[in-house]
């Protein structure tokens, strides 16, 4: 989080901070290239069919965003215009935003854009003020803080070429990874937790399940068995037991080695589903990061099988 000094008027700003693995040129362009913020600047289930950018001082910008089928937005169009007030390439942005929700203007938007290197990375922090505290407020209760954050975790599969991706998080020794799945939970529930699914999508690059074994209940066990796809060694189990099983929202596993790994289920616009996955590291950031990603990538893989198997 930004400061409460470099808050231009804390009473009615949201600041958001986020670090994303990629440098601010990077992540600077995602932001003013249209064809990437269309991609990303819609919260989840959104899409943007206008995405318009004249990027410098005065110049406009106008974001249409269109709503999923269904309730409660109905397929619906939501134009949204701006101006930009700074442009500082590769270091900052602020521009305002007016959205539109069935022909009438909402609140006012000033939004101020930070890119901070940080050794090749990018922290980004964003302040999204409101011209009063009311109208500030009026837009909390709308979801601002929600909508900002799946905002940026779209953001992170663009940058990072993952469709699925929304990010990963560490914090000590815990790692966070979300992903979002265009499938049903209970689809993303089935393949995460039955043995025949598992086998497809649990192992790093390079390697291989070649058993699953579970018992999807508090105090049942489960046990996967992973080795090199070469056979070149053994491998090991990674095994433990479920502490708590609530279908199907959330996984709770206690690992072997003392580990807990907990795994959430949560729908989003749009029929998909939002897993995340966090658990203690057991070796390096690097090397859990990716082996883990990996992991993830292949679930992703699997499902979009299972899913064009339901059409």
């Amino acid at each position: 989080m930004a400061t409460g000094s470099s808050v231009i008027a804390p009473e009615r700003t949201l600041v958001t901070s986020r670090v994303f693995d990629a440098p601010p040129e990077r992540v600077y362009k995602a932001w003013t290239d249209p064809k990437q913020l269309a991609r990303w600047f819609p919260p989840e289930g959104f899409t943007a069919p206008v995405c318009q950018l004249d990027v410098r001082v005065g110049g406009t910008m106008r974001i249409d965003m269109k709503g999923p089928e269904g309730e409660p937005f109905k397929d619906r169009l939501f134009p949204g215009k701006g101006v930009y007030r700074e442009v500082v390439p590769n270091r900052r942005l602020a521009f305002t935003f007016t959205p539109e929700m069935e022909g009438q203007a909402m609140p006012t938007l000033l939004m101020t854009v930070e890119f901070e290197d940080q050794a090749g990375k990018t922290k980004l922090t964003i302040q999204q003020t409101l011209d009063t505290v009311a109208e500030y407020e009026e837009m909390v209760k709308t979801g601002m803080a929600e909508g900002i954050a799946e905002s940026l975790g779209k953001l992170a599969g663009v940058l990072s070429g993952r469709s699925t991706d929304r990010g990963v998080f560490v914090s000590g020794r815990q790692l966070t990874i979300t992903r979002v799945y265009p499938a049903p939970r209970d689809l993303v529930w089935t393949a995460y937790t039955d043995p025949k699914h598992i086998v497809k999508w649990m192992f790093a690059a390079d390697w291989e399940a070649p058993f699953a074994e579970t018992d999807v209940r508090p105090g049942g066990a489960f046990r996967i068995g992973m080795r090199p796809a070469d056979h070149s060694e053994e491998g090991f189990t990674f095994e433990g037991s479920y502490r708590e099983v609530v279908k199907p929202e959330r996984i709770v596993q206690d690992v072997g080695d003392g580990r807990v790994m907990t795994a959430t289920f949560e729908e989003v616009l749009g029929g998909g589903t939002r897993l995340t996955l966090s658990l203690e590291m057991a070796r390096d950031e690097l090397n859990e990061r990716t082996g883990w990603t990996q992991i993830l990538d292949n679930l992703a893989k699997h499902v979009a099988t299972l899913t064009g198997a339901r059409r």
